[in-house]
């Protein structure tokens, strides 16, 4: 046997000694309140049948903990991943999987976890759809399939909250997201598009209501603004008829559970405000606000985007707007732009929008005393590009975004940092988001 073979020989044999795993263990770390702590025991990673899985080991003992990473390895050769999923989801222990190719998963497999995990996931979220001073209830983000939700778990006790969290969990990956919003809150963040260009946008956070579905039958009108939801889930469609019953000046909602039938009624009973899911399962909001022109055009129509959070809203905003204005508001409050601009007197929707703009106007005016100097400076197309940088855009990407080639890019660029009187990117963003 030549040298070469005997040393590939020697290395595949030392996957069966516990030397070989002891230089393999590492600790892993995780982050709970705003702080990063390691994991006190060992952790692995295994490779077999094209899957490369991370292990949490028993043992917090390097000797032990490399003769159990030996075990475990000559197991999966033997038995299969289905060995790891069956013996030691249900101890507790986590694992994570890494799948070697295009795709990669920091969630384990579909499988039970302990309490003890739960327990450091467990997050006081910062806004609960509560106003300042409620609860201080514990949360806990779940991610499965591919979705993630954060969960208020309806409790501040964390003991009581991580084992809330494990029932949670066990249920939504033994029946799945579709049941389990069924059941259960979630916290989500929900953008009304007051205007498109310049963005004019309000978001708050809710908790969705589960529960039997509701839709609402033609009833004595009452005094206040008339508004209809026409949202598919109904776990939002009950938050957004509560948010909407405790503010003033407002009527009480009427609900549907398809656009299509929330038009058909709209010649039924008076309606001032058409409020519809960006995302309704037949056809998008806009398509919806298009027909409410033709069938109701005094009514106003908002469209609502719904997403996890704020930071995958600001992430999936779209850009090439000339400026933007995001306003977060309490959930009983959200409406307040058409509170202001409604009077009681015979307003068209044009009319309406444009004292809806005045609201943001001021808002905008009194919060930063209008736009800086140097934005206002900017033409068209340097916003546009501005607005692609702060989203972490390449210069290649926006060239295609804006179909420009990108040399032209680079000229904005430049412009954009000697009219901002800045010398990078970051510096830029900066100024623009003090917008």
């Amino acid at each position: 046997m030549s040298k070469k073979r005997a040393s590939i020989s020697s290395k595949a044999s030392s996957k069966w000694e516990p030397a070989y795993w002891r230089r393999r263990l590492f600790k892993n770390t995780y982050t709970h309140k705003h702080r990063r702590f390691r994991t006190r025991n060992w952790c692995v990673k295994i490779q077999h049948s094209g899957e490369r899985r991370t292990l949490s080991l028993r043992s917090g003992k390097v000797a032990q903990a490399a003769a159990e990473a030996c075990d475990l390895y000559h197991q999966i050769l033997t038995e299969g991943w289905d060995m790891v999923t069956t013996n030691r989801w249900d101890n507790g222990f986590y694992s994570g999987v890494i799948v070697t190719g295009k795709k990669s998963l920091l969630e384990g497999a579909g499988r039970s976890r302990g309490t003890s995990f739960w327990s450091r996931q467990l997050i006081h979220r910062h806004y609960q759809g509560q106003e300042p001073g409620g609860s201080r209830d514990l949360a806990v983000r779940i991610k499965h399939d591919g979705t993630g939700y954060y969960l208020p778990l309806g409790t501040a006790n964390p003991d009581q909250a991580a084992n809330r969290a494990s029932e949670l969990h066990q249920t939504i990956v033994a029946e799945g997201w579709e049941s389990a919003c069924r059941q259960f809150p979630r916290e989500l963040t929900l953008a009304f598009h007051w205007w498109n260009n310049p963005l004019a946008w309000t978001y708050t956070t809710i908790h969705t209501r589960p529960g039997s579905a509701v839709t609402s039958k033609l009833r004595a009108p009452t005094s206040g603004i008339q508004v209809v939801v026409a949202e598919s889930d109904n776990g939002i469609r009950q938050a957004l008829a509560e948010c909407i019953a405790q503010m003033d000046g407002f009527a009480e909602a009427r609900l549907f559970a398809s656009a299509a039938e929330a038009l058909g009624q709209m010649n039924c009973q008076a309606t001032h405000l058409f409020l519809a899911g960006q995302h309704l399962p037949d056809r998008p909001g806009a398509f919806w606000l298009e027909k409410l022109r033709a069938v109701a055009p005094g009514v106003m129509g908002l469209i609502y985007s719904v997403h996890e959070d704020s930071e995958e809203l600001f992430r999936t905003t779209p850009g090439g707007a000339s400026s933007y204005l995001f306003r977060r508001t309490p959930p009983n409050r959200f409406l307040d732009p058409l509170k202001e601009a409604w009077d009681h007197t015979k307003l068209s929707s044009t009319e309406i929008a444009s004292r809806v703009w005045q609201y943001f106007r001021r808002t905008l005016a009194s919060a930063n005393g209008g736009f800086p100097n140097e934005l206002t400076g900017l033409t068209q197309r340097e916003h546009e590009v501005l607005a692609l940088l702060s989203k972490g855009h390449p210069h290649k990407l926006i060239a295609e975004r804006l179909r420009i080639s990108t040399y032209t890019v680079h000229v904005h660029v430049r412009n954009i940092f000697e009219k901002l009187r800045v010398h990078n990117r970051v510096e830029a963003v900066v100024k623009y988001f003090q917008k």
